[in-house]
């Protein structure tokens, strides 16, 4: 960053191109071999989480005219990123033509379009700080720090990754453009901007990235700011409706008042996370019912509220600290409990969510290293950076080898018993373990609040448990379970069809019949091979 705030030449100081320059060969190498050797050993993990359910759409499951048509027609698996489907499509079929595991193939992908981000990360910050070494290290620290594992060693995160990307495209493209004075609308940061959006809405950030340069970098009055925003606020603007349109929602209402408390406390939880990465993890469990219970909700949110007014009072003496904040807080401004999203319902953090905000902590970073004094204060940034690759390497990446390893370790760090808890019980009903599988299903249930009704998110775990109790021979239990899933959800084929079944292992004809008939009556398809089997067992 300029330290002079008056004297801003309109001049790219650095240009992409300038990594194939002689002074550039050495940082360039770094920062694609470092992020490359760490991340190599994702090569051979697994599809976990919700990979299946993204993998399931007919762009990549039967690629055909009428499948790409659906990409930008309609959303699926509830988000609307027919970009990023786009992407996987083509990259499954070119695997599969070639007989290369898709999965190996996928997770290579996530890791180049992450050094590609570091490659622009650092292109972005050498336009704020002069010293090449210094915005190295912040950029390696983008790269390396053990927070950016769920990102790049979750295929599903993909989407986040590209949009980051496009979105990093487009600011680097208008920033060029203003170096040379363009006076027409800059229609490739515009297009590129549009990428980032329909490969994940959380790209809308990018107009209030652009008005924080223009304030801290540029010092465009706010009239100029405005102007030169404007297109930007246009292109997010239609393509935000468009998604909201599409995309399907199901997020927790809650009260506006408790939003300010939520996202000062996320702010207090992701600074905590950065600087001691020690219990990262998949599943948080601070959903937003959670939160509003706790009596530190409100106490907790009063630092980062001091600090920020005060931040705002001194950011003309403070510039560096104050830009660099920003841009952290304005990353992670979609998902920070501010705006209600869907996965708030399970937890209002993760680590997934501040990728993009993670460019505010390379800046500071960059700056830190410029101004420290002294080859020890160098030398303890460069400790602590290859400590945290360290924890990266070894202890953070192993744990998306697989659906197992991610939730066994995720579980221990939940909060109470939720997300985690449950799919570490759907893995071990896979696996076969079906007691234990029960007993994590039911720890789930113990934990939620007896005076507050079940949630849409309770209905995959009551169906799982209802199977399970089929499995261990205990039909009456599952026959609660299946009745459970059909009050939440009257629609429910499947519980409809589980409960046929179990009510003719009980030999409860009459109900049976009568589960029939309220399924016929809500228009549900039932399998034919249960009503033949009811027929049999129990003729009309």
């Amino acid at each position: 960053m300029t330290k002079n705030k008056k004297t801003k030449p309109f001049a790219l100081t650095f240009k992409f191109s300038d990594f194939w320059a002689a002074d550039y060969r050495i940082i360039a190498a770094l920062l694609i071999a470092l992020p490359l050797l760490v991340y190599a050993q994702v090569y051979n993990f697994d599809f976990l989480w919700d990979d299946a359910g993204h993998l399931a759409h007919p762009f990549l499951s039967d690629p055909s005219v009428q499948s790409f048509t659906q990409l930008s027609s309609e959303p699926f698996f509830g988000m609307y990123i027919p970009v990023t489907y786009f992407f996987w499509g083509s990259l499954k079929a070119f695997a599969e033509f070639l007989s290369l595991p898709v999965n190996s193939i996928f997770h290579l992908l996530n890791v180049l379009i992450h050094i590609a981000n570091g490659l622009l990360v650092f292109t972005i910050l050498s336009q704020f700080v002069k010293n090449k070494w210094a915005v190295l290290v912040g950029a390696l620290f983008f790269l390396l720090h053990p927070i950016q594992v769920e990102t790049v060693a979750w295929v599903s995160e993909f989407r986040g990754l590209l949009a980051f990307f496009f979105a990093l495209l487009s600011l680097y493209f208008y920033m060029r453009d203003l170096c040379i004075n363009k006076t027409n609308l800059p229609y490739a940061s515009l297009f590129l901007l549009f990428l980032a959006l329909m490969s994940k809405p959380s790209a809308a950030i990018l107009p209030i990235l652009i008005v924080t340069i223009h304030y801290f970098h540029y010092s465009f009055n706010l009239k100029t700011n405005l102007i030169k925003t404007l297109p930007f606020v246009g292109v997010t603007l239609i393509m935000t409706i468009v998604a909201f349109n599409e995309q399907s929602y199901s997020a927790l209402h809650l009260d506006y008042w408790y939003r300010p408390f939520i996202w000062l406390d996320s702010m207090v939880f992701y600074l905590y996370q950065i600087i001691f990465p020690l219990q990262l993890s998949a599943s948080y469990a601070l959903s937003t019912e959670l939160l509003i219970t706790q009596w530190w909700l409100y106490p907790l949110a009063i630092l980062p509220l001091i600090l920020l007014i005060l931040l705002w009072f001194k950011r003309q003496q403070f510039t560096s600290l104050a830009f660099a904040s920003a841009l952290f807080i304005i990353g992670f401004l979609p998902t920070s409990g501010l705006i209600s999203f869907t996965f708030q319902t399970y937890s209002v953090v993760a680590d997934r969510y501040i990728y993009f905000a993670f460019i505010g902590v390379a800046l500071l970073v960059s700056t830190i290293f410029d101004y420290g004094n002294g080859k020890f204060w160098k030398g303890l940034m460069i400790g602590i950076l290859l400590i945290f690759t360290t924890l990266t390497a070894f202890q953070q990446i192993p744990l998306w080898k697989n659906t197992a390893k991610l939730w066994a370790h995720s579980l221990k760090t939940e909060a109470v018993p939720s997300y985690a808890t449950y799919n570490y019980g759907k893995t071990l009903a896979h696996a076969g373990e079906i007691t234990q599988a029960v007993k994590m299903f039911n720890l789930v249930l113990d934990h939620h609040p007896k005076d507050r009704p079940y949630q849409t998110k309770h209905i995959d775990l009551f169906y799982n448990r209802g199977v399970a109790m089929l499995k261990l021979n205990k039909p009456q239990k599952a026959l609660l379970d299946f009745e459970q899933v059909i009050s939440m959800s009257a629609k429910n084929s499947s519980a409809y069809n589980l409960k046929i079944y179990t009510l003719i292992v009980l030999k409860q004809c009459k109900e049976a019949h009568s589960t029939v008939y309220f399924a016929r009556k809500n228009r549900i398809q039932l399998p034919t091979e249960t009503l033949k089997n009811l027929q049999k067992t129990c003729p009309s």
